[in-house]
């Protein structure tokens, strides 16, 4: 048979048994791929029985799956390298490579990429985390937010006590705790440095509990969330608790330290402070036992507090005449409002102005003009420690002086608002309006006349600085609240004096003693009265703190009295041999949901504290400067 004719039919044989055999090869292909995903199963429920999952593994399964898949195929694959294609990568293992490589969405969540070892590694990531990644890699900052970790309102501050006690204890401290819930820490000496002063840091564990409108926080329970920006470390919407965190956080990193060769440390935590500061007021005077005191709870990085103002609440009452309104007589509304305002220590300095004073300027303004105006009502300021930011008043007015004064008052009000340029916004509002409620009686025209005297003849803003190389305010005084009952012309004023002087306190209080006799109203006790920390420019450890502040930074600190409450003052009296001082770094906005620190401050301020507990125990001249502590004492 020609070849021609061989060929042709082998071809079309070939032809025909062609669709057979691939449904034939496609068959055993559907097989092989059934036992291998039985066999893929099977190895993977092995495994995963015979491995103990891990936490990421509970938490996210699907990680899990990866990790076991991924497991199989990339172990094999790495086995593989040896006998297979010059890539080293088998097919199944460039599948799991590109399973890996696919992102796993997860809040909170960081992915470990290891492409090169061909595996992966998913855990989570919380917010303390990422925190902590946004800050400087030291002691006191993983102390401060392990700190913002744990409720501690005032009064409420067992959680962060028990923390730290248990810590002392951990780094082999002698830990007690007075009835009032004072904590103290105490470090023994490093061995030859027996005879070295003896120094205790002193901080406070609760913080101010603060959040903006509408912000959901719960303080008996949630964790303080930290925001990095520009520098500065803030809460999201809340206080931040830096006052006085970070000076808890400084003083445990102290003992932390295994290096830190001193005389004995103690770490002094108080309770309370920021509500009435019962837990220094009350403290147990066998708690203590040092010769120096530093006090970290200052917010001014590089400066030395060596004094804090005492200060006493004083209440003016007097009980006023009324007369009804008379016919030609109308009512008007004032309101004077988005004034500075401020803290009426921290800020006094700053010259802000006192609405309630505004408000009197403006009132005796329309007298000076011949016009008569009688008060009805009056609401002014906010609390005890804040320069009034608004005032609310009504009063009654002739019915013919009406367009008059409202120019006046209009113009006035412009010519105290220009005064203040410079040391506050000039966007000041005064409202002129019909009242709300109408009274029938007010203040007779004497009394109203009398009431103003009154709040004029008032000091009101700083009376007096501090003298020679000390800065800042010695003595102040506050119009912090005033108020008309409508109803029985009962009017109250309430007073907040501030001074390192013990003299000038007493001094200030007779003095309002005397204004209110001459107004014939009745003048209180001094309220919530607290000690002042007298500076003593010939301080031991003053000195020494300059010293190591010179050597470590080549620059002079500044020294200067804080015109606010400290516990240094109450701590004073309870251990009148202590020589104390106050550092810290730079924090803004205590007390408020704008509270912020300043992140580069944080360091230096520890180091400088470490370098003063380092050079008070080094020898050479230690005796000489212990005697000094104790001399003074």
């Amino acid at each position: 048979m020609p070849r021609q004719i061989l060929f042709a039919r082998s071809w079309a044989r070939d032809r025909m048994a062609a669709p057979l055999m691939l449904r034939v090869d496609r068959r055993r292909r559907f097989k092989l791929c059934i036992l291998a995903v039985s066999t893929i199963a099977l190895a993977s429920f092995i495994t995963m029985k015979s491995q103990r999952p891990t936490n990421s593994d509970l938490r996210n399964p699907v990680v899990s799956v990866v990790r076991q898949f991924h497991g199989i195929f990339g172990g094999q694959g790495r086995k593989a390298r040896k006998n297979g294609p010059k890539s080293g990568r088998p097919e199944c293992a460039g599948k799991s490579t590109a399973l890996v490589q696919q992102k796993i969405t997860d809040v909170g969540a960081r992915e470990i990429l290891d492409v090169k070892n061909n595996r992966i590694d998913k855990q989570p990531e919380t917010r303390k985390e990422i925190l902590l990644r946004s800050l400087p890699d030291h002691q006191v900052w993983r102390n401060f937010v392990e700190i913002m970790q744990i409720p501690r309102q005032s009064f409420k501050e067992w959680q962060i006590r028990d923390w730290a006690a248990k810590l002392g204890k951990a780094l082999g401290c002698e830990v007690q705790m007075d009835s009032v819930g004072n904590l103290r820490l105490r470090r023994p000496p490093s061995p030859g440095y027996e005879d070295s002063p003896k120094i205790a840091i002193q901080a406070h564990l609760d913080m101010v509990c603060e959040a903006v409108p509408g912000k959901l926080h719960n303080f008996d329970r949630d964790p303080i969330h930290g925001i990095v920006r520009d520098g500065w470390l803030f809460a999201d919407g809340t206080t931040l608790g830096a006052d006085n965190g970070v000076g808890v956080a400084a003083a445990i990193a102290i003992l932390q330290d295994p290096y830190l060769q001193a005389g004995q440390i103690e770490i002094l935590l108080t309770v309370a402070e920021e509500k009435d500061m019962r837990g220094a007021a009350n403290i147990d005077k066998k708690l203590l036992d040092s010769d120096i005191l530093i006090n970290v709870d200052s917010e001014s990085e590089h400066e030395i507090c060596a004094g804090s103002a005492g200060g006493f609440g004083k209440t003016l009452k007097r009980q006023a005449e009324q007369s009804p309104r008379q016919g030609g007589e109308v009512s008007i509304r004032m309101e004077i409002s988005n004034l500075a305002g401020g803290h009426t220590g921290v800020n006094i300095h700053e010259g802000h102005a006192n609405a309630l004073v505004v408000w009197a300027r403006l009132m005796d303004k329309l007298s000076e003009s011949g016009i008569e105006a009688r008060i009805v009502s009056l609401t002014g300021g906010s609390a005890h420690n804040a320069i009034p930011r608004q005032v609310k008043a009504s009063i009654f007015i002739s019915q013919e002086d009406v367009a008059d004064a409202q120019a006046i008052l209009h113009r006035h009000f412009k010519e105290i608002n220009l005064e203040y340029d410079g040391f506050e916004c000039r966007n000041w509002e005064f409202i002129i309006s019909q009242p709300e409620t109408t009274y029938d009686f007010g203040l007779k025209p004497t009394e109203s006349q009398d009431l103003v005297d009154l709040i004029l003849q008032i000091p009101d803003g700083v009376d007096r600085m501090n003298a020679g190389n000390m800065e800042g305010v010695e003595s102040s005084m506050t119009l912090s609240k005033a108020r008309v009952d409508p109803l029985n012309g009962e009017y109250t004023l309430e007073l907040f004096a501030r001074s390192s002087s013990p003299s000038r306190l007493r001094f200030l209080n007779r003095r309002l003693d005397a204004i209110a006799r001459s107004r014939n109203a009745e003048a209180s006790e001094q309220l919530r009265p607290f000690p002042s920390w007298s500076p003593k420019t010939d301080s031991a450890i003053l000195k020494h703190a300059l010293e190591s502040h010179n050597k470590l930074f080549k620059k002079k600190a500044k020294i200067f009295s804080v015109h606010a409450g400290l516990e240094c003052g109450i701590l004073s009296q309870a251990y009148p041999h202590l020589d104390t001082i106050s550092i810290g770094p730079t924090i803004l906005g205590a007390h408020t949901p704008e509270e912020r620190i300043k992140v580069d401050s944080v360091i230096p301020f520890y180091d400088w504290l470490k370098e003063i507990v380092l050079d008070a125990g080094k020898s050479g001249g230690v005796l000489g400067l212990k005697n000094k502590f104790r001399e003074q004492g």
